[in-house]
């Protein structure tokens, strides 16, 4: 059986299109929404075989080698540094491009012997160091909106995100216990008129937005039962069907609850054209829910790529926007890499080494530069 998805409400078969009521072209338009977000996830369910096979076939082990030779780029301009016969400028030079490559490199991957060269050509004050951290622990107190106080490590990320869990986890329960004592205290108030009848109008429209699922439910699990079908072909097909009809109540999806109606022909295009104002409403709202949910849904999955694939959370994301920056990264690390070992040569030559430090002191003050404009 073809899966059959629904049709906009007034879609003509013959003759001319009649006029659509509120309701219906909100009913519309809402269908059409969730369309196109579940093409999209769809999309990036597709385009994350391919994303995920590149990523551990290519990408992974080439960012492998890329930290390899830059580990090793790190440990022999240790080394060069204190070789004889350089001067105090070149020196420098040595200095100031070992720190470049080992505090990007620190940033990326735990390395003891890394961490160690950077504390010796980048020894910390701890003055400095004491008002960055309390920098960070004031910062990090206003982004979570709870107190961090002096005993937390703050140097040490994985303490902090612990005291930061723990104090949100706290702060939710005490969040809770605060609302049952409202709602409770609420409870007891005695509402007026005008309130009493605005809650019981609430509750009246969730019941019936909630028995809006129900029925459409009911009626597809009372066809699909598959005790009562003697047939064993036709009784595992329906319990296929049930299964299906389960997961999307279990959703509250009645967009996929209509359309397994639609595929059993439970119900035409003509009924849907011909549902009342009142129950649209309902749908309407079920609807909306459901929008929101899958947009929530999209936001997720966009924003894990992005971060896998090094962009900025402010770019425009699309499966091609992805692969075009996962291979930009590629394309960059294997140049990096080239260049690398093509310096890493010039370490043991000392006639030329001469030349490719002057060359480098230039490149740095160059890159010194443009910070500085920007």
């Amino acid at each position: 059986m073809v899966k059959r998805t629904l049709t906009p409400i007034g879609t003509p078969t013959d003759g001319p299109a009649r006029p659509l009521s509120k309701g219906q072209k909100a009913f519309n338009t809402l269908v059409e929404r969730i369309g196109k977000r579940r093409e999209a996830l769809a999309e990036w369910a597709t385009f994350d075989t391919e994303f995920q096979r590149k990523y551990n076939n290519e990408f992974v082990p080439l960012l492998q080698q890329y930290n390899a030779v830059r580990i090793e780029l790190v440990t022999r301009l240790d080394q060069l540094h204190g070789r004889k016969g350089l001067t105090k400028t070149e020196r420098q030079t040595i200095a100031d491009l070992l720190l470049r490559v080992a505090d990007e490199l620190a940033r990326s991957i735990d390395d003891p012997v890394v961490e160690e060269i950077l504390r010796r050509y980048d020894p910390v004050d701890p003055e400095v160091e004491a008002a960055t951290l309390n920098d960070i622990r004031e910062s990090m107190s206003a982004m979570f909106g709870v107190e961090i106080g002096d005993e937390v490590d703050m140097s040490s990320p994985e303490d902090v995100m612990r005291h930061v869990q723990e104090k949100l986890d706290g702060k939710d329960e005490r969040e809770r216990e605060h609302q049952q004592a409202r709602d409770e205290y609420h409870a007891k108030r005695k509402k007026t008129p005008k309130q009493s009848a605005a809650a019981e109008r609430a509750r009246t429209e969730q019941d019936e937005v909630n028995l809006s699922i129900r029925e459409v439910y009911r009626k597809l699990a009372s066809a699909l039962h598959p005790d009562r079908e003697a047939d064993p072909v036709e009784r595992e097909r329906k319990a296929a069907l049930m299964q299906k009809v389960n997961v999307a109540y279990g959703k509250k999806s009645l967009l996929d609850l209509l359309e397994l109606q639609l595929e059993l022909e439970h119900i035409d295009q003509s009924s849907l054209d011909n549902v009342s104002e009142e129950r649209l409403k309902r749908w309407n709202t079920i609807l909306k829910e459901q929008l929101h949910q899958l947009d929530e849904e999209l936001v997720d999955v966009q924003m894990g790529f992005l971060m896998r694939s090094g962009m900025a959370p402010t770019r425009s994301v699309s499966p091609k926007t992805v692969k075009r920056s996962l291979a930009a990264q590629m394309t960059g690390m294997r140049q990096d890499i080239r260049v690398f070992e093509k310096d890493l040569r010039l370490f043991d030559d000392p006639s030329r080494l001469k030349s490719w430090l002057k060359e480098i002191r230039k490149e740095l003050a160059e890159m010194d530069y443009d910070d500085l404009m920007f």
